[in-house]
Order: structure tokens, then C-alpha cells, then sequence
């Protein structure tokens, strides 16, 4: 059995962020404060004062946490600039009275929905419009600009076995695989939906791809050495919800009726280890 899931801490925004990228780890989490600040709370330790994060001079649209946990590093993306912020580091400035920085590694990208790191934290993908840029997490530095979708990216994310490979997503409902050294497509899947794609997360275990949608579809590809993917399955997760209320008769059959079908579409994939007790991954 799964344990049950159970709420730490219920916040009240001061905006609508359903479909924005918000920052969550296994130790933190981080989410926008008046549009172009942020605020940082330790999930291990909810007395701790949150760590506040100025320096956007835009609404912030995307933020992701890094790979690693040390040194734990912020990505934030405005308008203006997308930061990195070094979360130990800022926490003591912030202590000490002064006010915390972060680094500037790229100015004037565009609207930015979606952030990523490597699994070495050396780059950030950035997801603009049709165009993906890979930058330097240490420095103002715009490794590569990948261009192909043919409508809006959804999603970036490194393969962590393979430093030199990036999956994209986009509202055009294909996904691309990229070769970073040549920056030429390896991969480009057939139009999966009549709703576009929103997340991917990889199963490095069975070197699989998840791939959701914004109507709740979600599909198992696989990804070998040749980059050939195929499809493994596929799942409609308001189907399957749909049959577990059936078989658990936890609907009436007059609210059956009278319920209306809203959309589920899948925001966010991870693994469940990522989030687990590290005490418990060690057992």
C-alpha cells in the first residue's frame, strides 16, 4: 500500500497559479509573492522563517528547483531575467540582515513556462515560445537555441541517464528528442492528441518517457540507445477515475447524473521516490 497523503500547510495566493510552474523538492518549496517576488519554505521545518526572494522586476512565470540537494539551487523566470539563486547562501544573508542575491544567466528570453535543470545542475533548459534555450547555471551564457514545434513549448527535461539528450513537449501535441551536441532533432513523435501536451517525466529504471496532456491522456514510450521511441501504453486517467468511482460506489447514482465532466489535464509528473523520506530510501 501507498502511505496516505497528508497536508502540512495550506497557503492563500494572492493570484491564480494552476497553470503555472511552481518549485517543490524533497526539503522545500517555493511560490510567487505579489507577482515578482518569492517565498521559500522549509518543508522540513515549517517554524523556520520563510526565505524571501527579490530581484524580478517582472511576474515571475517559472521556477524549478535543482537536481541535487548541495548546494540546493533556485531557477526563477520573468520577463526581465531568469536568476539562479543558491538557497543555503541566501538563507544566510538573509539572517545576517542583508538582502539575498542571486546569479543572472539570461536577460529578455520572452515569456518563459518552463524551467529545468541537468542532472549536474551545470545547465537550464528554458522553454519560450517555440524556442528552447539551454543556459549556464553559473554564468550569462546561452549554450544553445534548439527551434522546431511548430506551436508553444509545454515542458524541457534532461535524460538522466544521457547528458547530451533533451525532451521537449508542446502544444502542437508532439514531443521531440534532442541531441544538445549537434542540436538536431533525434526524435520527432507522431501528433499524440487532439489536446496538447503539458508534462514529461523519464523512468530511468525501464529508460521510459510519461508524457500527460491537458485532457488527462498520459503515454509510456520507450527510449533506447538509437533514440527510436516507441509506445509502450497509453492511459485515460479520467477514465480510470471514473471506473474506481463506479466500483467503489462512492457516487450515487443521482450524482452521477447530475455531475459534470471537467478536464483533468496532468500539470506535473514525478517520481513518488523523489518525494520520499530520505531516511526511508536508505532502508
Amino acid at each position: 500500500m501507498y502511505p496516505a497523503m497528508i497536508e502540512k500547510l495550506r497557503l492563500t495566493c494572492d493570484r491564480l497559479l494552476s497553470h503555472r510552474q511552481l518549485a517543490c523538492c524533497q526539503s522545500h518549496f517555493c511560490i510567487p509573492l505579489h507577482g515578482k517576488d518569492m517565498i521559500i519554505y522549509n518543508s522540513m521545518d515549517l517554524e523556520l522563517k520563510p526565505l524571501l526572494l527579490t530581484g524580478h522586476h517582472s511576474e515571475i512565470s517559472a521556477m524549478t528547483f535543482s537536481s541535487r540537494s548541495r548546494p540546493l539551487l533556485l531557477c526563477s523566470a520573468s520577463l526581465d531575467y531568469i536568476i539562479v539563486w543558491d538557497i543555503e547562501v541566501c538563507q544566510k544573508r538573509s539572517q545576517e540582515g542583508k538582502v539575498a542575491a542571486g546569479k543572472v544567466v539570461g536577460t529578455l528570453l520572452g515569456q518563459v513556462v518552463h524551467l529545468s535543470f541537468c542532472f549536474s545542475d551545470e545547465r537550464v533548459a528554458a522553454c519560450s515560445g517555440v524556442t528552447v534555450y539551454i543556459l549556464s547555471s553559473k554564468r550569462h551564457e546561452v549554450i544553445s537555441t534548439l527551434t522546431g514545434h511548430l506551436a508553444p513549448l509545454t515542458s524541457a527535461e534532461f535524460c538522466p541517464w544521457n547528458k547530451d539528450i533533451l525532451v521537449t513537449t508542446s502544444e502542437d501535441r508532439t514531443f521531440k528528442v534532442w541531441n544538445l551536441n549537434t542540436e538536431t532533432v533525434c526524435y520527432q513523435s507522431f501528433v499524440l492528441s487532439a489536446f496538447p501536451l503539458l508534462s514529461l517525466v523519464f523512468l530511468e529504471e525501464n529508460r521510459h518517457l510519461i508524457f500527460g496532456s491537458t485532457d488527462g491522456q498520459v503515454w509510456c514510450f520507450s527510449l533506447p540507445d538509437d533514440h527510436k521511441c516507441q509506445l509502450v501504453t497509453k492511459m485515460d486517467l479520467q477514465k480510470m477515475d471514473r471506473r474506481h468511482q463506479m466500483h467503489q460506489e462512492t457516487v450515487s447514482r443521482q450524482s452521477a447524473v447530475d455531475k459534470v465532466e471537467t478536464s483533468k489535464p496532468v500539470l506535473k509528473m514525478a517520481l513518488c521516490s523523489s518525494f520520499t523520506d530520505s531516511t526511508v530510501q536508505k532502508k
